[in-house]
């Protein structure tokens, strides 16, 4: 049962698991595209990206051209990279465990699976999965990072450099009993579109055991679910530093953001954080990214 998280709740724990895994943010609804060179914040209730803008907007035209940056040509434009059989990742308190094949028989086709596994969660817990098949990931150039940088607009914002593209997604969240959960993406015949439509319908599908906690599934023939992003700020200096840093350069020039909430307990309650601050500190900001959080507005 959810009696344990209210849905905002359980949207913010499942983000926080997997940035403090991987560094990015997930995309509580993968269907919803997440577009490379979007700007804006990330809203505190419920960890969902704001949009403010795009860089690839008409609007943003003038911005590049004072940065450097050609609107008319492609050196702005994000970068396909090579498609990747597969990314699966798991919040800390989760043990991945080679799925009994023998004891899912009954389910057709799970001894050929792409992707398949048993996910254990500690319990007294919450623990997060996120899988996704032959991922392709879009990234706007370093060079261009660094230009980007210049631009005053997006010194006060979050940018979004780059995002996974997929057919297929899986993702859960725990709840605290410690439940072991299989996932299996298994292939299926090809179903023809309804009428009126072009193409086919996907050929794969997702298969789950689970009993508690929540799980989403998505199948498409096309890679048009974004279930992870990248999300960077412009770094910010400081004047505290007894020497002078290196000269940094492209996407050098940019950091990833902490969460804007501070630490969630198990049921995905903001816990207190008091931050005593050292006067030490260098201009690095990596230091106290995701170990220091304290709630903005």
């Amino acid at each position: 049962m959810w009696t344990w998280l209210t849905p905002s709740n359980a949207q913010r724990k499942f983000v926080e698991l997997i940035f403090d895994r991987t560094g990015k943010y997930p995309n509580w609804d993968p269907p919803s595209e997440i577009p490379v060179g979007s700007y804006g914040t990330i809203d505190r209730a419920t960890g969902n990206l704001i949009s403010e803008g795009s860089i690839y907007s008409n609007e943003f035209k003038p911005l590049l051209l004072r940065a450097g940056i050609d609107p008319e040509s492609n050196e702005h434009q994000p970068k396909d990279c090579p498609e990747e059989s597969e990314f699966t990742t798991w919040s800390k308190n989760v043990k991945r465990l080679e799925l009994n094949v023998e004891s899912h028989a009954g389910v057709p086709g799970i001894a050929t699976a792409s992707i398949k596994g048993t996910w254990q969660v500690k319990k007294g817990t919450a623990g997060a999965v996120l899988l996704m098949n032959k991922p392709r990931i879009k990234t706007i150039t370093s060079d261009i990072l660094g230009k980007l940088a210049n631009i005053e607009l997006l010194r006060s914002k979050h940018l979004v450099t780059k995002v996974f593209y997929c057919p297929a997604f899986s993702l859960y969240l725990s709840d605290k009993s410690g439940e072991n959960i299989s996932i299996a993406l298994l292939a299926s015949a090809p179903i023809m579109a309804p009428m009126g439509t072009v193409g086919e319908t996907a050929e794969m599908r997702w298969w789950s055991d689970t009993q508690a906690g929540l799980a989403r599934h998505g199948c498409n023939t096309k890679h048009c679910f974004t279930p992870l992003y990248e999300l960077l700020h412009v770094r910010h200096q400081r004047n505290r530093r007894a020497s002078p840093s290196p000269e940094r350069t492209g996407e050098q020039l940019w950091i990833a953001p902490p969460l804007p909430w501070a630490p969630l307990d198990e049921d995905g309650q903001e816990v207190p954080v008091y931050i005593t601050e050292d006067t030490d500190s260098s201009d690095s900001e990596e230091e106290s990214g995701r170990q220091e959080r304290t709630p903005s507005g």
